[in-house]
């Protein structure tokens, strides 16, 4: 069974959902996901999750994004980007320094409403969906993280910034705040998804050249299983702890391994996710997850 992570560059103007779809045909598999929606307007970096790999996509969802925004102040819409109707304008003008400073706030643990135009289901329904039909409705704050907030170039109207950030973030949202707190307005531009966790853009297949591409020249791009989980400290164990590990049993070991979760090998074979526990002085390691297939 064809297994891996195949990294992706989604365009302009296509679903998350279209592109799992083209990698089906591709490789005439059945079991493929995506690990995270991307919005319609963006590009960039969608990890594509087929066979086992399925069983990583939340951890790949949960790993840190990084992305490139450029942004125009003095004007709000709609949809928060560039593809959405003029609701507000502002003639308020501001140096960089003034930027500067106030980009500041946004760093480390924000707040955030969901914008109406996403993905987000309620009640069965996405917002997206309401949103069209004039229909807005009460949304849930989140908290997300934003751990770099970096101006890479201002002219105004117009900034460019890379931002790293926790799963569940809205870009959109992010640069309409940033607006407001200026005292003006401000929309998205063009949004790239520039990384995901190890997963760069620089290394993607353009979702365009899907099915350009022969079976074997898409399967020579898959990236491993266990690639997805390179932010876990690898251990390997010698061969007599197999039947136990494939088994997802607890396992006597030499060593703990420390509060977080461990990545498991015997020998070159990855077998899955692991915890270190104490008991009686002696140290164990209880398989948490088995992605290992006999």
């Amino acid at each position: 069974m064809i297994s891996g992570i195949l990294n992706v560059n989604k365009e302009v103007g296509i679903s998350s959902n279209k592109c799992v779809s083209l990698v089906k045909k591709a490789l005439d598999i059945k079991k493929v996901g995506h690990t995270g929606t991307l919005d319609l307007e963006a590009y960039g970096v969608l990890p594509i999750v087929i066979g086992k790999a399925t069983r990583v996509s939340d951890y790949l969802m949960d790993d840190k994004k990084e992305y490139i925004t450029e942004a125009v102040f003095g004007k709000r819409t709609d949809t928060l980007d560039y593809s959405g109707e003029v609701l507000d304008t502002s003639d308020i003008v501001f140096d960089k320094d003034q930027l500067l400073e106030v980009m500041e706030g946004f760093k480390g643990e924000i707040t955030q409403i969901p914008p109406m135009y996403s993905a987000i289901k309620v009640n069965g329904q996405k917002l997206y969906d309401l949103a069209r039909n004039g229909v807005e409705i009460e949304r849930k704050v989140r908290k997300v993280n934003i751990y770099e907030f970096e101006l890479l170039e201002y002219e105004f109207p117009k900034a460019k910034f890379k931002i790293i950030c926790s799963k569940g973030t809205y870009i959109r949202t992010l640069i309409d705040d940033l607006g407001e707190k200026l005292g003006s307005f401000a929309y998205v531009d063009s949004l790239c998804r520039s990384k995901v966790g190890d997963f760069y853009i620089e290394d993607s297949i353009k979702s365009q050249n899907l099915l350009s591409m022969d079976k074997d020249q898409l399967l020579n791009k898959l990236d491993s299983v266990d690639s997805a989980l390179n932010r876990y400290k690898k251990v390997i164990l010698p061969n007599m702890y197999y039947k136990q590990a494939i088994n997802g049993m607890t396992m006597l070991v030499e060593n703990y391994y420390g509060d977080e979760l461990v990545r498991v090998y015997i020998g070159d074979e990855f077998i899955g996710l692991a915890k270190s526990s104490i008991g009686n002085d002696r140290n164990f390691l209880k398989m948490d997850k088995v992605f290992y297939e006999r």
